[in-house]
């Protein structure tokens, strides 16, 4: 059961865990006539936003007001809608964090995005969604952004859907799935169609493999040997493929990549080759 701690407005409150955890609660007057210590009736939670550990929601809102934060939940239901993904909770904070800063900092100030040429291809569909968290904030706040700010949208939208991980990681994670996608196409010579579902598909199972080698956890499902030598052995090229990325994140990183994880790797870069062919 949720405890009512204030109101930041009719619809959004800051609230109290049994756990004593400070959250974010959103709900259509769900801060209506509410008294510091009033239980929250579950039917009128819409969504609840949980901070990192480090991060109290009572001073984080010390700095954001109460409008950015109820676009800020606008945008974060929107991309779920269109990733049809649920999203890390912890995600308000840190898009609301980034885009107010954006908002308040200088108009003569341009932040370049290392990355910002690169993201629109490796994370095409969160790429969209930033475009269109730019509309939003123009239309919903007044204020409009420059366009290389949709890349770093983009970012915490790949963030949030891999448990566990800074912004800093995620930049890491897309530097390194930007040399895998290299060394495919110039293995291949072929350049991969980043607008495809299927690209979309390739590049969450680098995310993950890449996270689990972070997390040094192994692949939840274990492959039979004889097949991973019939892998080998038919996918010449991808397994060999498979090996200079291994070879790779192994000498940069000093990771331990399992047969099983290349086995997985080889599937995916064969499947991704073909439908490029």
């Amino acid at each position: 059961m949720l405890t009512f701690i204030k109101s930041l407005n009719n619809n959004i409150i800051l609230a109290k865990s049994e756990k004593d955890e400070e959250l974010i609660v959103f709900g259509t007057g769900i801060g209506f006539k509410k008294k510091q210590g009033d239980l929250i009736d579950p039917s009128m939670v819409t969504k609840i936003f949980k901070p990192e550990k480090n991060v109290h929601a009572s001073k984080f809102l010390e700095q954001i007001s109460p409008k950015l934060l109820a676009v800020t939940e606008k945008i974060v239901r929107l991309g779920e809608e269109k990733l049809q993904k649920n999203l890390n909770q912890s995600i308000l904070f840190a898009l609301a964090d980034h885009l107010q800063f954006a908002i308040d900092r200088d108009n003569d100030i341009n932040k370049d995005n290392p990355l910002q040429w690169e993201v629109p291809y490796l994370y095409y569909e969160e790429y969209e969604v930033g475009k269109m968290v730019l509309k939003i904030i123009e239309e919903d706040l007044e204020y409009s952004l420059p366009k290389n700010e949709a890349a770093f949208i983009a970012l915490h939208f790949v963030n949030a859907q891999i448990d566990s991980n800074s912004i800093e990681d995620t930049i890491q994670i897309t530097k390194l799935i930007k040399n895998v996608v290299k060394i495919i196409q110039r293995l291949f010579d072929i350049n991969l169609d980043k607008t495809t579902i299927s690209y979309s598909r390739f590049i969450t199972h680098l995310r993950y493999f890449i996270a689990r080698q972070k997390m040094n956890k192994r692949v939840d499902t274990q492959m039979d040997e004889t097949l991973k030598e019939i892998i080998q052995e038919r996918y010449i090229k991808s397994y060999a493929c498979g090996l200079i990325i291994k070879d790779m994140v192994e000498k940069e990183f000093n990771w331990q990549v399992t047969n099983d994880e290349i086995a997985y790797l080889v599937i995916h870069i064969q499947r991704i080759v073909q439908e490029n062919k």
